[in-house]
């Protein structure tokens, strides 16, 4: 069963585990770390929507593998095809963290959520939509021409 299109397999191919490769953070779309060499560079690949939500799936699962927690049938069955389709991504060779990773993870979700809930603190509407693979889309909606209190 293939789960990722012939362009995601050749971009995630291409991308090897580098030992030296800079951990940092992505505060959209994961709001959590990673390092500089797993992830691709969206505004210069030519994936569509579903091919870019597929692999942040894939980062998603990952956060499941570093919290030990079961993986669900369906996201078990996605994951390993995903690992033989792309067995060369650098994100498959990280799949424990260090305890320094596990602090940097750490902190930067918490910063991430601080972050949105500044963000969002005065939407006048928040929607949060879910797929069926537990990615989250959301959008707020602001009244700009309502008086707020500072």
């Amino acid at each position: 069963m293939r789960v990722l299109s012939d362009a995601t397999v050749a971009i995630l191919n291409t991308m090897r585990f580098r030992p030296e490769a800079k951990r940092t953070v992505s505060w959209l779309p994961l709001g959590s770390i990673y390092w500089e060499d797993e992830m691709p560079d969206w505004h210069n690949l030519a994936l569509s929507k579903d091919e870019r939500y597929t692999v942040i799936r894939l980062f998603a699962i990952r956060f499941k593998v570093w919290d030990n927690q079961q993986l669900s049938a369906s996201d078990s069955v996605f994951w390993e095809a995903a690992r033989a389709e792309a067995k060369n991504w650098a994100l498959f060779q990280r799949l424990v963290l260090s305890e320094e990773d596990r602090a940097a993870r750490k902190q930067a979700e918490k910063d991430a959520e601080e972050g949105f809930e500044a963000f969002f603190g005065d939407a006048d509407q928040i929607e949060l939509k879910k797929d069926e693979n537990g990615l989250q889309e959301f959008s707020a909606t602001f009244d700009l021409t309502k008086e707020r209190s500072n």
